[in-house]
């Protein structure tokens, strides 16, 4: 064996190379990753050692551990779930402990549960020696909601574990589940990164229990649950070591309106979901993110009402712009609900004016703003360019394309133009607007210089005249494009709105013909004279 292949640092490095990433790989590399690093397992005493610690670092499941135990310990019932025979034996139990001990991050879901039986559990937690079965875990990943396996969780839980995600995947109320969220900052008072779905309905008793364990972590980098009160939230404003918060509001009694604001001066990126733009207008007045690089923001309808009371939107919007800083790069808000009623997509009261989105103006270092719900039907070209103007780093634009307005929009294909001239960096557009053929001897559109980013557009319900002319003016101003996306036609709407799907394919089909002959052309000006 070559000298350099000795430090067990340099073999570690080139086996985790050959194991690489397991959360982005295709399950048949992983397979073959990991029948690989068996081999060299076996090779030598040398390699042995590191190859086996990469192997079990990460594990899905305990049935990789159960197998380790003799032929002789080990079985299957009838139902193919794996069983033992007999409780093992101290012996045979410490070849458990020798690979148990190499797993640094653990996932467990409800099929992995559902493949063990009631022994392997009951082994798994009270087996000799009385050590942690997992005494170098450090992440622990957990999918299930059913009581009768949280004391095996409880189990699991320990001083080592840095990373925690708990996924219940239902919204139903559990004292037992409760009972031991309120232990979690004891068990594990060394957690930085908690994340906590489906826990339980929006219930006081939740709200305690969450509360009760935020407040024991003071090392947290990223925090994701559901709801929050205004406890946990001032709490986590207190920590500096905090980048990350995902969270869902609530109707608190205790998040007044003249209640003392709360500010986070630490935070890169911030994720709320609510139930309306009131709701959230409310947090913001009282909830302030003075550095947050990246908002995304979730609505959604929890019951039969309208989708959102239009007269709520300028409040919103302009909650958007106090309650956080000007250094904002990314803002998302999405709307996570459909427009099922065709008496609304029908009503201008939707269609909000640029009044409406000039507060926004001021984040000028943004690159990312997404409003794709919103009907922008009342903002005009001369309105876009200003916003263009004050947003010259966008790269990603979503504004008014995510739903099929009705309301006839005012942007033109001048819009257009104005947005690619002042926002250099773009590659991402979604808008409406009404596309049409213009003066391309006009100096705008003469002077404009193309957009070689963009290869795909989504103009969401325009209306189109001239499909022809719309491909060729799209072709000079952004020449990689090669496809444009559209709603399908609707049923019901204004004849204005009729046949979009077909005259947009066609302007596709009138793509593909110009960037041919496009690279036509480039050959034949390559060649020399």
């Amino acid at each position: 064996m070559h000298i350099c292949l000795l430090p067990t640092e340099i073999l570690f490095r080139i086996f985790t190379t050959i194991y690489g990433d397991t959360t982005s790989m295709y399950e048949d590399s992983i397979t073959i990753s990991r029948a690989t690093l068996a081999t060299l397992a076996r090779t030598c005493r040398t390699f042995k050692e590191p190859a086996l610690d990469i192997l079990w670092k990460h594990l899905d499941g305990f049935e990789p551990l159960v197998l380790c135990l003799p032929e002789s310990v080990r079985n299957r019932d009838v139902q193919g779930k794996l069983t033992l025979k007999r409780p093992p034996f101290i012996r045979e139990w410490r070849i458990v402990c020798q690979y148990a001990q190499r797993i640094h991050f653990l996932s467990i879901d409800q099929t992995s549960l559902d493949i063990i039986d009631d022994r392997v559990i009951q082994t798994l937690m009270f087996a000799l020696p009385p050590t942690p079965l997992l005494p170098n875990l450090r992440t622990l990943h957990w999918w299930d909601a059913r009581d009768r396996f949280l004391p095996l969780l409880r189990f699991l839980l320990g001083s080592t574990i840095t990373s925690l995600e708990l996924g219940f995947d239902d919204r139903a109320p559990s004292f037992a589940r409760s009972a031991l969220l309120t232990s979690l900052s004891a068990r594990c008072p060394f957690i930085r990164e908690f994340t906590c779905t489906g826990h339980g309905e929006d219930s006081q008793e939740i709200l305690d229990v969450i509360c009760e364990a935020v407040c024991g972590w003071q090392k947290l980098s990223h925090f994701s649950t559901g709801i929050l009160n205004t406890q946990a939230l001032t709490h986590l404003a207190t920590l500096s070591s905090l980048k990350s918060l995902s969270f869902e509001t609530c109707d608190l009694n205790d998040m007044q309106p003249n209640s003392t604001p709360i500010f986070f001066r630490q935070l890169n990126d911030v994720s709320i979901s609510t139930s309306s733009p009131s709701a959230l207008t409310q947090y913001l007045r009282n909830v302030h993110f003075l550095s947050c690089r990246s908002m995304q923001l979730s609505i959604y309808r929890n019951n039969n009402g309208p989708v959102y009371d239009p007269l709520d939107i300028p409040d919103f919007i302009a909650s958007l712009s106090e309650g956080f800083s000007p250094d904002l790069e990314q803002l998302e808000v999405l709307l996570n609900t459909g427009f099922e009623r065709s008496e609304e997509l029908n009503d201008p009261r939707f269609a909000i004016a640029f009044g409406v989105i000039a507060p926004l103006l001021s984040l000028r270092r943004l690159t990312t703003l997404d409003l794709s719900w919103l009907c922008t039907s009342a903002i005009d070209d001369v309105s876009l360019k200003r916003m263009a103007q004050s947003w010259p780093e966008l790269e990603r634009f979503h504004f008014g394309g995510g739903v099929r307005w009705l309301v006839p929009p005012s942007l033109t294909f001048i819009g257009l133009i104005h947005l690619v001239h002042h926002c250099r960096r773009l590659h991402t557009i979604e808008m409406t607007f009404h596309a049409g053929s213009i003066d391309t001897n006009s100096e705008l559109f003469s002077k404009i210089i193309p957009n070689n980013n963009i290869t795909s557009v989504d103009v969401g319900f325009s209306p189109i005249v001239d499909p022809f002319a719309v491909a060729c003016q799209l072709h000079a101003l952004l020449p990689n494009l090669t496809e444009v996306f559209a709603f399908r036609d609707m049923s019901f709407g204004p004849a204005l709105f009729k046949n979009l799907e077909a005259e947009w394919k066609r302007v596709n089909e009138f793509l593909k013909t110009l960037i041919a002959g496009a690279k036509i052309k480039e050959k034949i000006d390559q060649r020399p004279y």
